[in-house]
């Protein structure tokens, strides 16, 4: 790998501190550096040289893009590769970080292992969503974690009925309704009582936000199936939110459909690092009783 990009969060100062550190880094490894522009103050002068370039167009043409936050900048940042094959390494600069997964004390080492072909490939399913309107160009985005249908304004539960491939499934009474990807099991489904689901499973997510009826329960489907939400005329607002970043309110009538997206992101995994691992990192689940945890191999590559 020679081309690599970097996104950072713009609005954690570490994150802009690491990337400087990382651009330097590389840059004495002869690789070709580019940071995506926004969140850089124009009086920085700490960055070294490198490609300043939008975000949106930073990850065309490279051969990966690293991102140093949390869990919605690297969503961001999976929104920006869209088609592309470019995969990410997530270096977790936030708080729980599922997706964002290598310790920022790590990223070095992290990344040195990537460089040299010692990463594991990874892709991820995400969801098409279409919203269908009548007498409208139906509206079509992808996710990567969830698409969230829930009520607006008012603390008042929406109905909805779902179908899977033109067959009724349920009917609900609730504050909203999760689809998600097991890639977004870890995120608003969990919180919600929804399962864990392992990524590498092809599956669908739906999780009742705090149902009416106690015997609405999350449920987990085949990812090869449409799901249709169409939602009672009750004159309430409602909104569809999107990955948790953004999102549009729905208008009686609309029927939204989800379905696995063609589009599949990759993800690289440093070689000490595995799901479960992850899991058991984030979640504070214990070790196997009587066992000890395994040292890292901290090797400081970054002393050259």
């Amino acid at each position: 790998m020679h081309r690599i990009g970097i996104i950072h969060k713009h609005s954690e100062p570490r994150a802009l501190e690491a990337t400087a550190l990382l651009v330097r880094w590389l840059n004495r490894r002869g690789c070709e550096v580019s940071v995506a522009e926004e969140g850089i103050p124009p009086e920085y002068q700490q960055l070294p040289p490198c490609c300043l370039t939008p975000q949106d167009l930073l990850p065309e043409g490279q051969d990966l893009v690293v991102v140093l936050g949390g869990d919605g900048t690297f969503i961001a940042a999976s929104r920006s590769v869209g088609d592309r094959d470019t995969p990410l390494l997530g270096i977790n600069m936030g708080r729980l970080g599922f997706l964002t997964e290598v310790p920022y004390e790590e990223m070095l080492v992290a990344i040195e292992h990537v460089l040299h072909g010692r990463g594991h490939l990874e892709e991820r399913m995400q969801l098409e969503v279409m919203v269908r309107r009548e007498n409208d160009t139906p509206l079509t985005c992808h996710v990567l974690n969830d698409a969230v249908i829930h009520k607006g304004r008012l603390a008042r539960m929406i109905d909805f009925e779902v179908s899977i491939d033109n067959q009724f499934v349920f009917s609900s009474r609730a504050d909203g309704l999760i689809v998600s990807t097991p890639s977004g099991s870890t995120a608003y489904a969990l919180s919600a009582g929804g399962p864990i689901v392992h990524p590498a499973l092809e599956a669908i997510l739906l999780v009742p936000i705090c149902p009416h009826a106690l015997s609405n329960r999350p449920i987990v489907v085949p990812g090869q199936g449409t799901v249709t939400i169409g939602v009672v005329e009750d004159g309430l607002d409602r909104l569809l939110t999107l990955d948790g970043q953004s999102g549009f309110p729905l208008e009686p009538g609309d029927m939204v459909e989800i379905r696995r997206s063609p589009h599949r992101l990759k993800v690289i995994h440093p070689p000490q690092r595995n799901y479960y691992a992850v899991l058991r990192d984030k979640l504070r689940w214990g070790e196997r009783v009587g066992r000890q945890p395994e040292p890292l191999n901290r090797t400081d590559y970054g002393r050259s």
